[in-house]
């Protein structure tokens, strides 16, 4: 017998975008929390403030429609705000594994033609002996850590409305529902490592189908251990938000 959803659940299919989450969210559940990872937790309202200055950050380095920022590192809460962040703004994000071995992360890279990347400090150095192998990357990110260059890098970033309705402009043209927001490269294919690029309606959808087999409603708490390089794991926590309920965020490997 299919689960039943709490009433103040809205089922993904009837959002337009990723960015609708948040904004549902923001009515009458600002103060919940979304997300918690180690010993820090957001609120919605916080989420979307740290959403808003990544928005303004990767705008700063004057990416456009369809250009790619991209992730390495083990699971943190800069996918989500990154994901989030491209969703407002027509562009890609790209999560890349960190099992993957040194050629098909290059290749990964390049491939996306990824400009800005952020990385985690166990794969800093890696990352610098790529050197001239990365073809499109302009700015390099340190997530985590003692060298953590990323909460400062959004403090620097003031939210401006003004930026962030320009970014919400470009996003709103035709067919956004269709548009790519995520790529992923996995290293857990059955057959080798993988690579999948995700629209909107296909993250949507998605989420809607797990919420439709689990009730989560507002004041749930969900925990996500597995990577969210693994398109099953990052549905869940895009299923998660779109309940109002609240991920505990598990940093893996």
């Amino acid at each position: 017998m299919p689960a039943t959803q709490s009433p103040e659940t809205r089922d993904p299919v009837e959002f337009h975008w990723l960015g609708d989450i948040v904004r549902a969210n923001l009515d009458g559940n600002a103060r919940s929390t979304v997300l918690a990872y180690g010993e820090e937790e957001w609120t919605w309202t916080e989420f979307d403030s740290r959403m808003r200055k990544c928005v303004t950050g990767i705008r700063s380095d004057r990416l456009q429609r369809g250009e790619r920022v991209a992730v390495l590192a083990h699971n943190h809460p800069v996918h989500l705000e990154t994901l989030f962040a491209a969703s407002n703004m027509g562009l890609i994000c790209t999560w890349i594994d960190w099992r993957l071995d040194r050629r098909h992360v290059i290749h990964a890279l390049n491939e996306s033609e990824a400009r800005i990347l952020f990385v985690g400090e166990e794969f800093v150095g890696a990352v610098e002996d790529f050197g001239l192998e990365l073809t499109t990357v302009i700015s390099t990110i340190t997530v985590g850590g003692r060298e953590d260059e990323y909460d400062e890098w959004l403090e620097t970033h003031e939210t401006h409305e003004s930026l962030m309705s320009s970014a919400r402009e470009v996003a709103a043209s035709s067919g956004r529902l269709d548009d790519p927001v995520l790529r992923l490269y996995s290293s857990l294919g059955k057959k080798g490592p993988t690579r999948g690029e995700y629209t909107h309606r296909s993250l949507l959808t998605s989420a809607s189908e797990i919420l439709r087999r689990k009730a989560l409603g507002r004041g749930d708490v969900e925990a996500v251990d597995g990577p969210l390089t693994v398109l099953e794991t990052g549905v869940r926590v895009v299923a998660n938000m779109s309940a109002g309920a609240m991920t505990v965020l598990v940093r893996e490997g």
